[in-house]
């Protein structure tokens, strides 16, 4: 598989190391403590950590609320942010027919826009993925424009989550895009803006592709 495009502004890997770079100040992620490497935090509903309920429907990712102050609201970085529950119940395949995904797999997308810079920060979370990542993108992870229940082309593609039980991806990315997919002669994510999402995030959902569910193996639409 090809490696991910776009200008990577601030990629933390699995959390563990680099955590300077131009945002290094505001994106101090704490990941780290939160989840650790190796650890055995059960993201399931219901699943706990400390006594604290990590249920994903309330919103597992405290701790970059709190970093980037998101809950969908405007910060001094900035313009906009968003919170995607992907499950496999909404993957549909090219000719729009649901596949069922990859069953006990979901994800937990978490993105902050700066729409003036054309930067896109994120922190990805997979659990229950099983498989090779697999897609003729550069990634297997991305952002597709599409309305709900509906196929449509990759605009962005992130570093694929990396690690055992829990997978993790985060960092910042910086236009302009390229996906390594080809439609119509041209990359999928050339003339793509981080405004287009802001127009209409309805029209946009995050999802990861496995070698055992190939049209997806988790699918979340991004919200206003």
């Amino acid at each position: 598989m090809k490696t991910a495009a776009a200008t990577p502004i601030l990629n933390l890997g699995k959390g563990n190391d680099n955590k300077g770079g131009l945002l290094g100040g505001l994106l101090d992620l704490n990941l780290d403590l939160d989840l650790g490497s190796g650890s055995n935090l059960d993201l399931e509903e219901g699943g706990k950590k400390g006594g604290l309920d990590l249920d994903l429907d309330l919103d597992v990712d405290l701790d970059l609320d709190l970093d980037l102050g998101l809950c969908g609201k405007k910060t001094k970085y900035f313009t906009s942010a968003y919170k995607v529950l992907a499950t496999p119940d909404q993957v549909v395949n090219s000719m729009n027919e649901k596949t069922g995904g990859l069953k006990g797999a979901k994800g937990l997308y978490t993105f902050g826009i700066n729409s003036d810079e054309d930067v896109i920060c994120y922190k990805i979370i997979l659990t229950g993925f099983e498989g090779e990542y697999q897609s003729p993108a550069n990634t297997a992870t991305h952002i597709h424009q599409a309305d709900k229940g509906m196929s449509g082309p990759p605009r962005i593609a992130f570093p694929n989550p990396q690690g055992d039980k829990i997978r993790v991806s985060k960092g910042c990315l910086q236009g302009p895009f390229t996906t390594g997919v080809i439609a119509n002669g041209q990359d999928t994510g050339v003339g793509f803006t981080l405004k287009q999402i802001e127009a209409d995030p309805t029209n946009f959902n995050a999802d990861v592709h496995s070698s055992l569910a190939v049209p997806g193996a988790v699918r979340g639409q991004l919200k206003h």
